[in-house]
């Protein structure tokens, strides 16, 4: 059952650059997000390491995580990537369950 306090949110990012790149700067913590890989292909994974892929067209599904950790890189040098994220956002008694 939802938890009191959600709401549905969406971000996009495109990169500018080969360097690696979040989609939002601050904690935002989803229960559940579908990550779109619209155009250009992308790594993914945290700030020391973006070695999962996504290919363009693909979505990911990710649940219980922080957007804000969640790094991406172009796949290709100069095929600047873009993300799109939907996703349900968790309640702070949900964000306080899964840190403890």
């Amino acid at each position: 059952m939802p938890q009191p306090y959600s709401n549905v949110v969406s971000y996009s990012k495109t990169a500018t650059d080969d360097n690696s790149f979040r989609v939002v700067l601050a904690d935002v913590w989803l229960r559940e997000a579908n990550i779109h890989c619209v155009t250009n292909s992308s790594y993914y994974g945290n700030a020391q390491d973006q070695s999962a892929t996504i290919t363009a067209g693909d979505i990911v599904t990710f649940q219980k995580f922080n957007l804000g950790d969640l790094y991406f890189k172009n796949s290709s040098a100069g095929d600047n990537t873009t993300i799109y994220v939907v996703g349900v956002t968790m309640s702070k008694q949900e964000i306080q369950e899964l840190i403890k």
